[in-house]
Parts: structure tokens; sequence; C-alpha cells
């Protein structure tokens, strides 16, 4: 093998090794790091292990620009009791152009005290595999933290439900 050859393929291998490790971005990635910083809307710094439901947990990414994520908002109330029992957590990930447009939108939604709001800074949206530009996006977690369902799409509260069944039978 050539010097030049040789050269090209340890730039590659550097390039990668940057990417996936020192980045923290594996888009191969089956789990998620549970110390990844949040804020949660009062300013608070959390990771998402501190958020994180018991025997799931559910991060939606919505708009406040996003028709489609009122509606998504409004649809996951109807399994408010049925995540409560079985101990999976919400939480919705909100992206907006000032902090207190992301205020507004949480609260003119009336989301159920339970159900954490929190924004992000720098890689989140690559960390859950996200693009912004994808609203609303569910990504479902188990307590081991494997990713269970990552998918940007309006669902149906029947679609959802299928998703947390899927998501308490993953923690087996």
């Amino acid at each position: 093998m050539s010097i030049k050859k040789l050269l090209i393929l340890v730039l590659i291998a550097a390039a990668a090794f940057y990417i996936f490790k020192v980045k923290g971005f594996n888009p191969f990635s089956t789990r998620i790091k549970w110390d990844t910083v949040m804020y949660e809307l009062n300013g608070n710094k959390t990771t998402l292990e501190e958020l994180a439901g018991e025997k799931g947990t559910l991060i939606f990414t919505m708009g406040t620009w996003c028709p489609h994520c009122v509606r998504e908002a409004q649809d996951l109330k109807s399994l408010t009791d049925f995540l409560r029992l079985h101990k999976i957590r919400i939480l919705f990930g909100v992206s907006g152009y000032t902090h207190d447009e992301i205020h507004n939108w949480v609260y003119k939604q009336d989301l159920p005290w339970d159900w954490k709001s929190f924004y992000w800074e720098n890689r989140f949206d690559e960390e859950f595999h996200i693009k912004k530009s994808v609203v609303p996006y569910l990504t479902a977690i188990n307590r081991r933290g494997e990713i269970i369902y990552s998918k940007g799409a309006v669902l149906p509260a029947n679609a959802l439900s299928e998703i947390c069944l899927k998501l308490l039978k993953s923690n087996k």
C-alpha cells in the first residue's frame, strides 16, 4: 500500500473517531446517553437520567411554529392516565425562536403538571437522531436507555398506545 493511500485511510479513521466518539454522535446508536444535558423551562440544568420515567420515557420534539405539534400535544392528553399508571414519563423538547415563545407555547397547550418541558443547547437534536426541521418527532426509550422507537410523524392515540406497549414489553 502506498504512503498516500495509508495517509488517506488514517485521515478518514481520525475523522470518524472525532465525529462518533469526541462529538458523541453516532447515527447507528441504539442507546441514549443518560447524562445528556437539558434545561427545564425555569432554566434549571438537568439530565435525561433525572427526568426519565421509571418504566420508560417518551421524548417529543415540538416546534412552536408547527400546527401538527399542537394537535399531537392535545392527542397525548388522552393517554395521560395510561402513562401515569405505567410510570412512563413524557418529555417535551420544544424548539422556538425565543425563550419567551417556548414558554408561551407550553402554557397555551395546558400540559399536565407531571409532563416535563425542556429546551436544549448544542447537539441535543443529534443525540436523539432528530432533525429540528422534522417536527413533531418521537423517541421512545426504555429504562435501560435503549431506543425503542424514533421517527418524525403525527401519531394518532392508538399508534401512541402501541408504542407505549412495545416500550413496556422491552423492559422485560
